[in-house]
């Protein structure tokens, strides 16, 4: 999902069949002498299991990290992770004890600030810096701890990023600032919808409802505006793309349950995404004012401005998944390696061939920046790997089954299906070649 003095940091001991991990103490630390008990390793276990849950790591590293810390205090872990809860059978031979342990996730998201958090927090735990009650202590202040980036920031970002995704779709130079436009309306309206649990769950519907309208309005206000472009760049952050590929992940891990509920999840927010657009069309249709469809583009954008919107995508994308500003330029590599791979690729070979190869490359970057800096791995994949899902097929899919062409519809949905399946068939080479030795 530190460079300490100390050599191990969640590394995958049953892969690497590495021997159980013995701390080293610096002389000027106290060893932790006193061993734990399993009432205490159970506690920690599964808060340290939730808080991996809630920031964004995948449900098979979570068990594989619940299994690697019980192993390092002399227990056996049996885990079982879902989205929403973790679940945990923990067993102690010498004397024997079986311990269980549930714990409820209800809110969960990306936040790779916090997820190095975690791993400095074990780092301290393993190498008896830090007792468990004192672990768990910082862990339950990490949902109010104060964010890297303000909410100014986070704004922006999601205003550039709109702007950045309309170049990368295609768009006409118009339709750059009318994205960000409605990229804007779109956050403030959805920093409203946050502040109430009941409004919250309409956050996807009312974003893509406030998308469409966006761009129907400029069609009226200007002309050569292509709507689909407006509507898929103003709601870029809501794809479910990133779901949809963990999900994809989590069944070619064998963690079916997981698998099955984040495509679930996946699909209700296209759902609720497609259903905004169908309002507003229905109602264009209602008044009798379909907008006129607008010419071929003739040709993509300046590469100068393709690559100015690679950096800003890039770097929007470490400031709204709290990359760490000292790591922010990793945001960058990774999504400059997924550009570059993709654009090359996509000449000679089908475009889920293209998301193969480019995952596999993002994977090898961050896989090898994790080796160097003892940080999850997760930290320098995901803002590339965030250039790569295929919600927005996703998004394609259901819209045109909604206007009743589910020949398209099919083909885009197929689409989603191998693009998504390239990009764990990436990642999985990538880990197996080049493993990041941690388990984020």
């Amino acid at each position: 999902m530190p460079a300490r003095g100390i050599s191990f940091s969640l590394r995958e001991v049953a892969v690497c069949r590495a021997p159980l991990y013995v701390p080293r103490v610096t002389e000027s630390v106290p060893p932790t002498s006193r061993r734990r008990t399993g009432e205490e390793v159970a506690d920690y276990v599964v808060e340290l299991a939730s808080a991996l849950d809630r920031y964004g790591c995948p449900s098979y590293r979570v068990e594989h990290a619940a299994r690697v810390v019980a192993e390092i205090e002399g227990f056996h872990a049996e885990p079982f992770v879902l989205p929403t809860g973790i679940f945990l059978r923990l067993v102690g031979e010498a004397p024997h004890i079986e311990l269980h342990r549930m714990v409820r996730v209800a809110e969960w998201t990306t936040d790779l600030g916090a997820l190095v958090e975690v791993d400095e927090i074990f780092n301290d735990v393993a190498d008896r810096k830090l007792t468990l009650e004192a672990a768990r202590a910082r862990l339950r202040t990490l949902p109010t701890r104060p964010h890297t980036y303000s909410k100014p920031m986070l704004f922006a970002a999601s205003v550039l990023l709109a702007a950045a995704a309309a170049v990368f779709l295609g768009g006409r130079a118009i339709d750059v600032p009318v994205a960000a436009a409605a990229g804007g309306g779109v956050g403030l309206v959805e920093i409203w919808l946050l502040r109430s649990e009941a409004r919250r769950l309409l956050a996807d519907f009312v974003a893509a409802l406030l998308a469409a309208s966006a761009a129907w309005l400029a069609t009226r206000l200007f002309s050569h505006v292509t709507p689909e472009v407006i509507v898929l760049a103003a709601t870029i952050g809501r794809f479910p793309g990133m779901t949809f590929t963990n999900g994809l992940a989590e069944l070619a891990q064998k963690n079916l349950v997981s698998g099955g509920a984040r495509l679930a999840e996946a699909m209700v927010t296209l759902l609720q995404l497609v259903l905004g657009v169908a309002l507003v069309f229905g109602v264009q249709q209602l008044v009798h004012a379909d907008p006129t469809p607008p010419e071929p583009v003739p040709r993509a954008l300046p590469l100068l401005v393709q690559g100015a919107a690679l950096v800003v995508s890039s770097l929007s994308f470490g400031v709204i998944f709290h990359v760490p500003r000292r790591f922010l330029w990793t945001a960058l590599a990774s999504g400059a390696t997924a550009y570059v791979t993709t654009a090359l690729a996509v000449r000679h070979l089908p475009g889920h061939l293209a998301a193969f190869l480019a995952a596999f490359a993002v994977c090898l970057l961050a896989n090898a920046l994790a080796r160097k800096t003892a940080r999850p791995a997760q930290l320098f994949q995901i803002p590339g790997m965030m250039l790569l899902v295929p919600g927005s097929f996703g998004f394609l899919s259901l819209g045109y089954f909604l206007r009743g062409d589910f020949v398209a519809g099919a083909s885009r949905g197929f689409s989603m299906l191998l693009t998504g399946g390239g990009l764990v068939l990436g990642v999985l080479l990538a880990n197996a070649l080049l493993p990041a030795r941690k388990v984020l």
